[in-house]
């Protein structure tokens, strides 16, 4: 005997059949009786003369926002061009970053909400290969005739063309920004954002004097933030660097250039940044956040949205109304006729 045929709970075929025949036989029988049962009355129908007409259905699409637009532009570029990036009166923004990947750069414009294409330049660890990168004159006007070449083949701008420019930099992408910024180059520069970047070279070493002639550029740019005419933003930890000027020093060392007074103020910042001064002073900002480690080096790249992009949207947004309002003011005459 197998053991198959040893289990009670194990039924052959003809078997099952067998014993499920009289159910399925009921089953079918009270089926079959089903037309013997009394008919439900069919509903009355509502006269057309009183039917409510119909409203007509329309149909509209939920989200007609673009998805992002990303392109490589070669030598460690990147442009991104967000959903919400539209160009104003045959112009458009620009926002050029270096050092930090793209994605960041990309969250922090949403996070400030600024309306900016954004090309995104990484070249790697230290100062050098930022420096290097733009030691031509013309490296710099490159990469904005490549980025406006992209654009334009994105077709997000129509046939505008570059209205506003801002440069940003985190940590060493300060030395791009020192070596682009001739003199031609700051006049078209509406803004400079930096976020734990600003450095320059020792006088004398030993007693940690710095050398003012490279801040030169920067005291010009900061003079022309203090009257509203450009915007300079500078946020920096308190990490000590050693053989060469910290970020905390040099930016002392622009203050004392500038005849400018730290405003203590303690807070709490984004990312758990402690803030311990404040700098105001028309368009020209700093902001002192404690710090030594790594960690709270890189907080300063992540936080750019919420502490110095901030700065750029309000200054953009501020523009923007009174050439609307100009813009509406020399329509109203001819309106008027």
């Amino acid at each position: 005997m197998s053991v198959r045929s040893r289990l009670p709970f194990r039924l052959s075929y003809p078997l099952r059949v067998a014993r499920l025949t009289p159910l399925f036989l009921a089953l079918v029988a009270c089926e079959g009786c089903s037309h013997d049962r009394p008919r439900a009355p069919a509903p009355t129908s509502t006269p057309p003369a009183t039917r409510a007409p119909r409203t007509a259905e329309v149909v509209t699409p939920k989200d007609l926002a673009p998805p992002p637009y990303r392109a490589s532009l070669g030598k460690g570029a990147e442009l991104y061009i967000p959903p919400w990036f539209t160009a104003r009166r045959g112009g458009y923004d620009l926002l050029v970053h270096f050092h930090g990947l793209g994605r960041w750069q990309e969250a922090n414009i949403e996070q400030a909400g600024l309306n900016v294409a954004v090309v995104s330049v990484n070249l790697g660890a230290g100062t050098t290969p930022y420096s290097k990168a733009f030691k031509s004159p013309d490296a710099f006007e490159r990469l904005l005739a490549d980025a406006h070449a992209e654009i334009m083949k994105s077709g997000r701008a129509g046939d505008a063309q570059l209205r506003r420019l801002a440069l940003s930099a985190w940590s060493a992408g300060f030395s791009s920004i020192a070596r682009v910024l001739t003199d031609d180059v700051a006049e078209r520069v509406d803004a400079i954002l930096l976020a734990d970047g600003f450095f320059t070279a020792f006088r004398e070493p030993k007693k940690r004097t710095i050398d003012p002639r490279s801040l030169e550029k920067f005291k010009k740019f900061a003079e022309a933030a203090r009257r509203g005419e450009k915007l300079f933003a500078i946020t920096h930890t308190t990490i000590p660097t050693g053989p060469y000027p910290s970020v905390q020093e040099c930016v002392a060392k622009l203050l004392e250039i500038l005849q400018l007074e730290k405003t203590p103020a303690v807070a709490i910042g984004p990312r758990e940044m402690r803030q311990f001064y404040v700098v105001d002073d028309g368009s020209f900002h700093i902001k002192g956040y404690e710090g030594t480690s790594a960690k709270a080096h890189i907080r300063q790249l992540h936080a750019m949205g919420e502490t110095i992009y901030p700065y750029l949207k309000e200054r953009w947004d501020e523009q923007d109304a009174v050439e609307a309002a100009s813009h509406a003011a020399t329509l109203a005459p001819a309106k008027a006729q």
